[in-house]
């Protein structure tokens, strides 16, 4: 319309007091810890997607980017220090800086595994994963278990939604996902998350000091 206006064809624009309307958050996909393992299992039975379960898992346990898991070498696994560095490769991460990530005890048995499966010391150059991304199998795992359409990023908030039910830090969290807020953004985009947990770790303060014991609660935990 206002191209119209500066072409000489309407005299004034007719949308000019229509309000923009705000867009919608999308709804925020989080696999279940039951799910993430149903989807890892059903990718295990098929030999074809053995390497795209590797890198779900991985994606899973790490918080990191599809293209920071890709593009990591051996070179940026350091199990003496116990620590990933991500550095997103020849693109480099998001906001153009490397960080490190510790070694959970999931990833470390995830990594020696792979390392264990060469058969030989990888090289610091070699690449740890294969595939470039485990898009198809994802879906296909999801549509065949009759779960949401989880994506590659769903793995990022399965990875925030654990460490926050495991009462870390937003900023502790927001450091190991590469954000320079400070934990803003996590506790904005996740704040819900701790809520619940908190609510739910809540039901299990039962004790009563007029009864000196724990009441029974009259809902389920």
């Amino acid at each position: 319309m206002q191209y119209a206006m500066r072409e000489g064809l309407i005299l004034d624009n007719p949308a000019s007091d229509v309000q923009r309307m705000k867009l919608s958050h999308p709804k925020i996909l989080i696999p279940t810890k039951n799910q993430f393992a149903k989807i890892l299992e059903t990718l295990r039975h098929d030999p074809r997607s053995v390497e795209s379960a590797y890198l779900i898992e991985f994606l899973g346990y790490s918080g990191c980017r599809l293209g920071e898991a890709v593009a990591l070498t051996w070179g940026d696994v350091d199990f003496n220090k116990g620590i990933v560095t991500v550095s997103g490769g020849e693109y480099g991460t998001k906001n153009r800086e490397c960080r490190t990530v510790p070694l959970f005890p999931a990833l470390l048995r995830l990594l020696r595994g792979l390392r264990g499966q060469l058969g030989r010391e990888p090289l610091h150059s070699d690449k740890v994963f294969s595939i470039l991304g485990a898009r198809t199998s994802l879906g296909s795992a999801s549509v065949e278990l009759k779960f949401p359409h989880f994506t590659h990023h769903s793995l990022r908030h399965f990875f925030c939604s654990n460490a926050i039910e495991a009462g870390i830090d937003f900023k502790v969290i927001a450091s190991w996902l590469g954000h320079k807020d400070g934990g803003v953004l996590v506790a904005k985009t996740y704040g819900h998350l701790r809520d619940e947990h908190s609510a739910a770790m809540a039901k299990k303060m039962t004790f009563d000091a007029a009864t000196g014991t724990a009441t029974k609660p009259k809902y389920k935990i």
